[in-house]
């Protein structure tokens, strides 16, 4: 709660000092409730099975423009997913944005990478039709990481409709939090500690002369490891991560597809490579909204977690089910929209294969359903 005073003193003491009027900051904010049951299995590391309310996210942030070119804002965040989160409050993202030119556009803090096209926005549950943004691409495991760059940026508008972003810093990775769970869960030990190194991103995106068509590739490499330390030894992570994104909308359609491609090396002890794979995912999605209230939404997607072994050989000669190497879901949604503040939605997910599943693998059952519901207020 301190960073949280801290912040909220600095943006009103900024205000005063560039003579700006308290009213110019804007604030907005939103709170959500969900609730999340498998018949088999449990989704990520929430107990699904038992059917869980540890699913919600709570919001708020400030921005405004202190000069016509230079732009600040702060939010903070607190969501909790089963052992992930537990509603600790943190500055989801922080900057200060100057743009030069349309051309060219600096920002400096805790930004938001970009990452697909939605991983921006992926805390805005109004913006979105379906309850889980499809995790093939957007993985709540790793959310944090993949969430914003603690560093620096620049940005442009280009002609013809392209715009670009590149970034450089460092991210936020704790030793309780998704990635070190499940590099714990590789060596079936405990994580100490977690060092995390620098990383590079970049994004181009097209909005195409076909009205409606927008097109995107993003990608973001550790050009550092990120290293877990273990009553094991040390494990190094090298990694660099791709998505292409396609997205199509006309009157109340939207149609969109995103790749993902998610080579990994963990070495172990800096001599002893265990593992070497790469991710390999995608899903195609469409949502119509059939009134002003009512969106009905689907998607279908799939996820590797070696594109080199689909049918889980590798997991079978260690005497693992193989269906740890796939995750097949197909996703029905229903949207209620209630008011301009009250959001309702309704979420099946028929699926097949085990990635991503956090129950042991030997109780697992390769055919689950998961029902997801959720309740936002937005301001």
């Amino acid at each position: 709660m301190k960073k949280i005073a801290i912040c909220i003193f600095a943006l009103c003491f900024a205000g005063n000092v560039y003579a700006y009027d308290l009213n110019k900051i804007q604030i907005h904010g939103f709170i959500s409730q969900g609730y999340l049951q498998t018949d088999n299995n449990d989704f990520y590391y929430a107990k699904t099975e038992d059917g869980t309310f540890q699913f919600n996210e709570m919001g708020i942030n400030f921005t405004t423009e202190l000069t016509e070119q230079l732009r600040v804002g702060v939010q903070f965040l607190s969501r909790d997913l089963g052992e992930l989160g537990n509603n600790d409050v943190d500055i989801d993202w922080a900057f200060a944005d100057y743009r030069y030119q349309n051309w060219l556009g600096l920002r400096a803090g805790r930004i938001k990478r970009p990452f697909g096209f939605y991983n921006r926005s992926r805390d805005i549950d109004a913006a979105r039709t379906f309850v889980m943004l499809p995790p093939m691409v957007y993985d709540d495991v790793e959310r944090d990481s993949v969430s914003a760059t603690i560093g620096i940026g620049i940005y442009g508008y280009l002609p013809y409709g392209f715009s670009y972003e590149l970034q450089y810093g460092t991210m936020k990775m704790d030793e309780d939090g998704g990635e070190a769970s499940n590099a714990a869960w590789l060596l079936n030990t405990l994580i100490n500690n977690v060092i995390v190194g620098n990383c590079f991103s970049a994004a181009l995106e097209w909005v195409t002369p076909l009205e409606g068509l927008t097109l995107s590739g993003t990608a973001y490499d550790l050009t550092d490891n990120v290293t877990f330390e273990t009553s094991m030894g040390k494990l190094d992570v090298d990694a660099t991560h791709y998505v292409a994104s396609a997205e199509y909308t006309y009157d109340r359609l939207t149609l969109a597809a995103e790749y993902r491609y998610y080579p990994m090396e963990f070495t172990l002890n800096d001599n002893v490579k265990i593992a070497d794979q790469t991710i390999e995912a995608w899903y195609i999605s469409a949502s119509y909204e059939l009134t002003d209230w009512f969106t009905l939404g689907s998607y279908y997607g799939e996820i590797y977690s070696d594109k080199d072994d689909r049918d889980g050989d590798k997991y079978k000669a260690r005497g693992l089910p193989g269906a740890l190497a796939w995750r097949k879901d197909l996703a029905l949604t229903t949207r209620f929209d209630i008011n301009d503040y009250w959001v309702f939605k309704l979420e099946g997910h028929m699926m097949n294969g085990l990635a991503q599943v956090t129950t042991p693998p030997n109780e697992a059952d390769e055919d689950w359903f998961l029902f997801a519901a959720k309740m936002t207020f937005s301001f």
